[in-house]
């Protein structure tokens, strides 16, 4: 059954998101990492324990967390800089004004802090590859191509073949497996995608990027697992039906999204 959601949830969603990726105004994309922050970060404050006794912290954060899209839209990469200092500034604040007690403090804020590196920094950064010229558009769509690719491939393949498990204590159905069948899946599918996206690159990137960014989203994915362990929890929420919460759905992103606009940058 849970199988069966994961289906339908995909085939609702992937014509949408490719939709806003690829034909809709940059605006829309925008709003989209703005919801899907804000929902991240609320997942992961209920996840994270903290000392810090403060009214209604998870909705405040998270509210927060909604102002990194926005400024790496107007304002590029300086403005998610700019934003990152203005939290660190606010969070201290928060700590001094409600600690029960101050033995724990740069634990708490530093605790918190992560999040906005964890959920809110690559969501920007997504919005940075989209606006990137000349390609933008084309190469934020073969990314998502890849990474959901290399989801399924290594889910299924995962599910039909795995034995030897990688990391049981965090990720128990996690296996080599598994991953193999996701390098292959993302590999076919982004050598097919490039036939028909402009992306620019050389054959050797096309052979190279899927299988690093399949690692990359099975490292996401891990600690985000981790994540989940540490509070005790299944899913980091209940949000989509048969994929738990958001920061379960986009988890194989938080860690390709950073690697993929990095090696944007550098290859210009």
């Amino acid at each position: 059954m849970r199988n069966v959601s994961r289906i339908i949830v995909g085939v609702i969603t992937i014509p949408i998101v490719i939709a806003i990726i690829f034909y809709l105004p940059a605006a829309f994309f925008v709003f989209l990492m703005m919801v899907i922050a804000g929902v991240g970060l609320y997942e992961y404050f209920s996840l994270v324990k903290t000392d810090i006794a403060f009214p209604w912290l998870r909705e405040l954060l998270s509210l927060v967390g909604v102002a990194f899209p926005l400024s790496a839209y107007y304002y590029g990469i300086n403005g998610v800089v700019a934003v990152l200092f203005g939290v660190l500034m606010l969070l201290m604040i928060l700590a001094m004004g409600g600690l029960n007690g101050y033995e724990s403090s740069f634990r708490n804020v530093g605790a918190l802090f992560l999040g906005f590196f964890f959920v809110a920094v690559p969501l920007s950064m997504a919005i940075l590859i989209l606006m990137s010229a000349p390609h933008g558009r084309d190469w934020a769509l073969w990314m998502v191509i890849i990474v959901w690719a290399g989801d399924t491939g290594a889910f299924y393949l995962g599910t039909a073949f795995g034995k030897r498990r990688i990391y049981p204590k965090v990720s128990p159905k996690k296996s080599m497996e598994g991953v193999v069948g996701g390098i292959v899946s993302a590999l076919i599918v982004g050598i097919l995608a490039r036939m028909f996206l402009d992306t620019g690159f050389a054959v050797g990137e096309v052979l190279i990027l899927p299988p690093v960014l399949l690692v990359l989203g099975q490292l996401g994915d891990f600690s985000e697992s981790m994540l989940k362990r540490g509070a005790g929890a299944k899913d980091s929420g209940r949000i989509l039906a048969g994929h738990g919460g958001i920061l379960d759905r986009i988890d194989s992103f938080l860690f390709t999204i950073p690697f993929f606009y990095i090696y944007l940058l550098l290859r210009s």
